[in-house]
């Protein structure tokens, strides 16, 4: 039976090398359409941009088959778009692995930099169960034939109510723990700068202090100079 799969995308990095700077996008598919991050980014920059996408999967024997995912790397100079690779990855090795959570780093397909690649975390939201007409049929007639209670059907869907209002929340919780991460890793990259500017500043104080002696040298050498002329004035005119 098959499947909507939920799941985030929180794009980090695309390391690209290019002659010129340039904005990028990235677009997948997500069910019958294209969805993309919604704000063009940098080359070669930190990002922790969040994308929520939606697709088919389908399990035969306990195990989910292979659902490839398509990530299109799109240029833009303002007045053109261009397709600059792409990179591929394999929806079933989380779901299969029963992984909330998986790091990538892939290498770009199709792009003028053969060593280009992007990074990005992905996030199983939810899986919910898509049903058909003849799915309907077969579980009604099943239904019936077994003398399913109506009391017991509605704890199932209950149940089922419940389980998804689980994995949403433990969804919520992921995002904000990923948030809670980059905002801790900004913090520390902040203090960082604050102990850089606070060096900085000593180092230009002691600049500041060896000057000071140093012109106070060149004004003691300079009276003595004065000196040494004055006393060599008198002798002449002796």
């Amino acid at each position: 039976m098959k499947q909507i799969l939920t799941y985030t995308i929180i794009f980090k990095k695309l390391q690209l090398t290019l002659n010129a700077e340039i904005a990028f996008n990235v677009e997948i598919k997500s069910l019958d359409k294209n969805l993309s991050l919604l704000n063009y980014m940098k080359i070669n920059h930190q990002y922790e941009q969040y994308m929520e996408v939606k697709c088919t999967v389908k399990k035969v024997n306990l195990k989910y088959e292979e659902k490839i995912r398509k990530l299109n790397i799109v240029l833009s100079d303002g007045k053109t778009k261009k397709i600059a690779g792409f990179a591929l990855f394999d929806m079933s090795v989380a779901l299969n692995l029963n992984m909330r959570q998986k790091e990538y780093s892939i290498n770009l397909i199709q792009c003028p930099d053969t060593k280009a690649f992007i990074e990005f975390t992905l996030l199983i939201n939810s899986l919910d169960f898509l049903y058909n007409n003849n799915d309907i049929d077969s579980m009604t007639s099943r239904a019936l034939s077994q003398n399913e209670s109506e009391e017991l059907r509605k704890l199932k869907q209950e149940n089922v109510q419940l389980e998804n209002e689980l994995n949403k929340v433990k969804q919520d919780l992921q995002i904000v723990e990923a948030q809670y991460q980059f905002l801790g890793r900004q913090y520390k990259q902040l203090q960082l700068q604050l102990e850089d500017k606070t060096t900085e500043n000593s180092d230009l104080q002691y600049q500041v202090q060896q000057l000071c002696n140093l012109n106070s040298v060149c004004i003691e050498k300079i009276k003595q100079f004065e000196k040494l002329l004055s006393n060599q004035e008198q002798q002449k005119q002796k």
